[in-house]
């Protein structure tokens, strides 16, 4: 038998332990000493919006800005980064945040960006990150012709960043990001060997696209763009044919590039082609309707407006016949596939 004093020294050990555990973690209301818990606040990026659902953010995005609001919709903080860190799987940007709950705009690819200009880096709430399209007036029109650098839009909303003294406290937030800019490429074939030239046809794409809001809305009261193409190639193919068939004209064709701003569901906006010889307009077609028409079952997991921000290269091919008409009863080809679109007043 332990005489009485070991026995309580023994029952003591356990407690004292325990006693000395709650003293070294990393904050202690008896020793002002400890460290305090590590509370931060990060933010990451997603690009995983297109069709394939494929995470492109290291290969797309080269420059990110971002900006959080209080509840009150106060600024409170702002960061930014560009280069090759972004492609580090585990880039994000930490923030000094404390306590509270917040909201996220993210406007990224700005960096060398002359295409799109921001309102203000220095927001006084949200609405005031607006982005607005470079243009040139010409002819009392508004044009671009700029093969434009990737723009992103993003926001994450009601963020809690709550912060416990007793333990680490790290909340990281992920922010989604929409491609807001696209490329279209329009194809007129001549079929009967009669070779083309880019200077023979004017091709515009008309759209009043050019204010972002916030919220990446379209503002309704942006004015019209007139987009022109910053490419325009020319180009021939031989036609297959049977060994022993008379000889088949070679296929000639013109190759026209755009890109153009964010595509909304029910725009008001026109593709229009031009033969220049007689000044006779050929084609004028609703584009963004086509584009959605062409979506067919393929797509149909997607609402119509997100099948539109999911994919950002779009084409369009016509077939012109021997008096540089469009050949209607051959239809459209749009992002390959051939589609007879619905007669309206508003398509030739």
């Amino acid at each position: 038998m332990l005489p009485n004093t070991f026995r309580n020294i023994f029952r003591m050990i356990p407690a004292a332990v325990a006693f000395g555990l709650t003293l070294s973690g990393c904050s202690s209301l008896v020793y002002d000493d400890l460290p305090e818990c590590p509370a931060q606040l990060n933010v990451k990026f997603q690009f995983n919006y297109t069709l394939d659902r494929g995470e492109a953010f290291a290969e797309q995005v080269h420059s990110v800005n971002v900006w959080a609001f209080d509840k009150a919709g106060n600024f409170v903080w702002s960061g930014e980064a560009s280069g090759e860190g972004l492609k580090d799987p585990g880039f994000m940007l930490e923030t000094p945040l404390g306590e509270g709950t917040y909201d996220f705009i993210a406007w990224c690819g700005l960096d060398g960006n002359e295409d799109f200009s921001l309102a203000t880096y220095t927001p006084a709430s949200m609405q005031d990150l607006e982005m607005k399209l470079n243009t040139i007036e010409k002819d009392g029109k508004n044009e671009s012709s700029s093969h434009f650098k990737s723009l992103f839009h993003g926001m994450k909303f009601g963020v809690n960043h709550t912060i416990n003294p007793y333990a680490p406290s790290i909340t990281t937030v992920t922010i989604p990001l929409i491609k807001d800019t696209n490329d279209i490429a329009v194809m007129l074939v001549n079929q009967d060997g009669m070779a083309l030239d880019a200077d023979d046809f004017t091709v515009t794409f008309t759209y009043a696209d050019s204010w972002l809001a916030w919220n990446n809305a379209v503002e309704a009261q942006c004015p019209a763009v007139t987009y022109t193409p910053w490419s325009a190639l020319y180009g021939e193919t031989t036609r297959s044919r049977a060994e022993g068939d008379p000889e088949l004209p070679v296929r000639s064709s013109l190759l026209y590039e755009m890109s153009v701003s964010r595509l909304i569901v029910g725009g008001d906006a026109y593709l229009d082609i031009v033969r220049n010889t007689d000044g006779n307009r050929i084609i004028h077609l609703p584009l963004i309707d086509l584009f959605v028409y062409a979506k067919g079952n393929r797509f149909e997991e997607y609402t119509d407006q997100e099948y539109l921000d999911r994919r950002s290269d779009y084409s369009a091919l016509f077939i012109l016949d021997n008096e540089l008409n469009w050949y209607v009863a051959a239809g459209i080809y749009i992002n390959g596939w051939a589609v007879v679109p619905p007669q309206s007043g508003g398509m030739y």
